[in-house]
């Protein structure tokens, strides 16, 4: 994690001579990048000295070198910007590390790179010249920890229990977990704590999240007839692109386990054997939820899924096959 304090040296203080950001974490690279692009402009001739070159096997390393040379307008700072530096041919590389030792009295140059070979030779020579900012993704008590003190920064509160919930729904990528934070903070409003039901109501799902997690909040809302929660989940669900056929692939599992529960008897262990299933957790766990259903509104809820399932490969509404179908089972 890029420390805010770093940020707050970089954005106040002097500026280095040379900046090194590196690492596969884009959403740190594009902050130091807005923040020395918003520092730039600060100065009334921040247009005239903010340059910017983009990485590539047939750089010019003369006009790069010539505009860190180049006397800055108006007596202000000059920030050069050299993106996609990985993609410059090491031997550049090396020419401008060694331009730069030699040149004392150049403008600041920000090297932004995707990855770093640590067995480039002037690796150690342009270290002892840069400012180092690496961005490497959080681990996952790092990124509870980011959640939480980010939506302090903007004046809001989110307690453990809507950062667990949070973070179970739009999963680790950071530009998207930044994307699903923006839209809690303006749906938040004035209030300034964001809520469990706040992150239910508003967030979406990471697509990774969808296969390993989501999905199973819907039958679980299922098997416990939480209408409403159902209908949310699915609504999700279909939003993030995820396939009905899919869905109610999953719906069809779910009945067959609340049928085994309920009919399964004291052995099951042997009904999820004769299920297919590898283990009787999921049996023991619906057992209560089985109760609920009679063996009329299972076997009626068999036949909503051959007609649902009919109905989808016609092309029928998605939508509206499985809003009804869940209206029906719940």
């Amino acid at each position: 994690m890029v420390s805010e304090s770093l940020l707050k040296r970089l954005a106040e203080e002097s500026l280095p001579r040379v900046v090194f950001v590196h690492g596969e974490e884009t959403v740190w690279q594009e902050r130091v990048y807005e923040l020395l692009k918003q520092r730039s402009a600060r100065d009334s001739f921040g247009e005239w000295n903010w340059s910017v070159f983009y990485g590539s096997r047939e750089l010019n390393l003369d006009a790069l070198t010539t505009e860190l040379a180049t006397v800055p307008w108006g007596g202000a700072s000059k920030i050069v910007v050299l993106r996609d530096a990985h993609l410059v041919p090491a031997d550049t590389l090396h020419k401008l590390v060694k331009w730069l030792a030699g040149s004392p009295q150049t403008n600041c140059l920000a090297l932004f790179f995707q990855r770093v070979d640590e067995n480039w030779k002037f690796l150690p020579v342009l270290r002892e010249l840069a400012l180092e900012i690496q961005c490497v993704p959080l681990a996952a008590g790092q990124l509870a920890q980011y959640v939480q003190e980010y939506c302090q920064s903007q004046g809001k509160d989110m307690g453990e229990a809507a950062v667990k919930q949070f973070l179970a729904r739009v999963g680790t990528n950071l530009q998207f977990v930044h994307q699903e934070l923006d839209k809690l903070l303006t749906f938040a409003g004035s209030r300034t704590q964001i809520t469990e039901e706040d992150v239910a109501e508003i967030t979406a799902f990471w697509p990774d999240q969808i296969a390993n997690h989501t999905i199973f909040q819907l039958t679980d809302a299922l098997a416990q007839k939480k209408r409403p929660e159902a209908l949310r989940v699915l609504r999700q669900l279909l939003g993030a692109g995820e396939a009905p056929l899919r869905i109610l692939a999953m719906i069809e599992r779910q009945l067959r386990l609340l049928l085994a529960a309920k009919t399964g008897g004291r052995d099951v262990e042997l009904a999820a054997q004769e299920m297919g299933e590898s283990r009787a957790y999921l049996l023991r766990r619906l057992r209560p939820q089985a109760a609920q259903f009679s063996l009329d509104e299972l076997l009626a809820g068999f036949y909503a899924v051959l007609q649902a399932d009919g109905e989808l490969k016609l092309g029928a509404s998605g939508e509206e096959v499985l809003t009804d179908l869940l209206i029906k089972l719940t």
